[in-house]
């Protein structure tokens, strides 16, 4: 199978997933409505008015390396889909309780589900969302795979779901403090991008029958690209322009994120500078002069430059694991293209 191929049939699984989680999250003739239209609204399959669209829900990239690890990995496509539909439901799962534990008014350049229907309706919606992703992992069963595979799967998928909340746990603790170390950052996103990326591909790999060994160097192969993933990500919210990532410039120095840049410039700028970055972090609103200053302070300090041989350290170890892992064909290729960044 030629890379092309592969991608035109990827695209062709989208449609698919997303109907496995229109599925998951239909009233099936009942009431009420709009609890589940609010469910489809926060994967992207409906509208501020809670009505169905054909598009939507953003990058899908853990769905994507699902069914990649799948093929890679010798297995069946069609198989992997609603593995991949689990993980998707899991992922927004966490983004809806997240938008509601950071009071984000946005997601997705769209009104967050709790800014749309109130704060208990979103958390509610949440939880059922993290059921029906059981229930539509569990479905395995009675497409004929393995009961004790599925069970394997199930048993991976809840130990996935504690890890990411312990990592929302640091997350939240962090933003009560003032200082949090580069260690504890990236033990943080360790156990929220990385971890559900190397769930991602650790399930994909399971449904497409690999052993044990291979498991595991899957997992570690999401998880370091997860991790050089989240890091070039923290990069482009200070130093890329609006039109490449959607956001506008500098938008986690205006947010006072505590994201790798921020954490490194405390460790490395002498007291003075931090006394004046952690003055601006205290603040309500960081206005443009300031928003300057950090970034150009950044810059000077070489943190650019040092958040790239991170990203490229996390990407060289995600592809000694993909080689450990036995991946073969253009999926494989797909998994190393993710892991260096580049675009599928």
């Amino acid at each position: 199978m030629s890379t092309t191929s592969l991608a035109i049939d990827l695209d062709a699984c989208m449609p698919l997933m997303r109907e496995e989680m229109h599925v998951a999250l239909a009233p099936d003739g009942g009431q009420p409505h709009a609890f589940y239209g609010s469910m489809r609204y926060a994967v992207g399959l409906a509208d501020e008015q809670l009505q169905p669209v054909e598009v939507g829900g953003g990058k899908l990239l853990r769905p994507r390396l699902v069914l990649l690890s799948c093929v890679a990995a010798g297995g069946d496509l069609a198989m992997a889909i609603p593995v991949a539909a689990a993980v998707e439901l899991l992922h927004n799962f966490t983004l809806v309780h997240d938008d509601i534990q950071d009071n984000s008014p946005q997601r997705r350049h769209h009104p967050s589900l709790w800014n749309l229907i109130g704060m208990p309706l979103a958390i509610n919606a949440g939880d059922a969302m993290y059921a029906s992703a059981h229930l539509v992992l569990s479905s395995l069963a009675r497409r004929g795979r393995d009961p004790e595979l599925v069970l394997h799967a199930l048993e991976e998928f809840d130990q996935t779901a504690i890890t990411l909340c312990e990592g929302q746990h640091m997350d939240i603790s962090f933003e009560m403090r003032e200082v949090v170390s580069t260690d504890e950052y990236l033990a943080m996103i360790e156990r929220k991008t990385g971890a559900l990326m190397g769930l991602s591909c650790y399930l994909g790999a399971l449904v497409a029958g690999a052993p044990s060994e291979a498991l595991r160097a899957y997992r570690r192969f999401g998880l370091a690209a997860g991790m050089s993933y989240q890091v070039h990500d923290d990069l482009a919210g200070v130093w890329q322009e609006e039109s490449r990532t959607g956001k506008r410039e500098m938008e986690d120095i205006y947010g006072r994120k505590k994201s790798f840049p921020a954490m490194r410039l405390f460790e490395t700028a002498s007291r003075e500078e931090r006394d004046r970055q952690l003055a601006i972090y205290r603040g309500s609103v960081v206005d443009e002069q300031d928003a300057l200053w950090v970034r150009d302070l950044m810059t000077r300090l070489g943190l650019h430059e040092e958040g790239r041989s991170r990203v490229e350290r996390f990407a060289a170890e995600a592809l000694v694991a993909l080689s450990e892992s036995g991946a073969s064909g253009a999926a494989a290729d797909h998994l190393y293209s993710f892991a260096q960044g580049k675009p599928w």
